[in-house]
């Protein structure tokens, strides 16, 4: 697998209006290459609390920090991976920003996945 892969579909979440399966599915094929514990998409409505599962699943431990103001139609959502939490040392940061609060989460583990991909 290539960076470029990731870093491209992190380019198309950026347009999206929110995670659907079809998407959630894609980007599990790609993350599963690097952490093969991520679980199959069930295909249910429940989006963010699959992508929490994966979280939970291909980084045990890690700090999950997400802050966002909840505004209608759409919110402003940022999140953070961490290995540790509160130490700006970490090798590995997952950043992630949207609309809805499942883009946060997806882009913010895909980025953890681009930097630990090999190629």
């Amino acid at each position: 697998m290539s960076k470029s892969e990731i870093l491209i579909l992190i380019g198309r979440i950026k347009s999206e209006p929110a995670v659907t399966p079809a998407l959630l599915d894609e980007a599990a094929v790609l993350i599963r290459r690097v952490f093969p514990k991520t679980p199959e998409v069930a295909g249910q409505a429940d989006v963010v609390g699959q992508l929490l599962h994966m979280i939970d699943l291909c980084l045990p431990g890690w700090t999950i920090q997400l802050t966002g103001k909840a505004t209608e139609p759409d919110g402003h959502w940022r999140c953070s991976l961490r290995e540790t939490r509160g130490s700006d040392e970490v090798e590995v940061i997952g950043l992630g920003t949207g609309r809805m609060v499942e883009l946060a989460l997806l882009e913010a583990l895909l980025h953890v996945t681009e930097q630990k991909a090999l190629v």
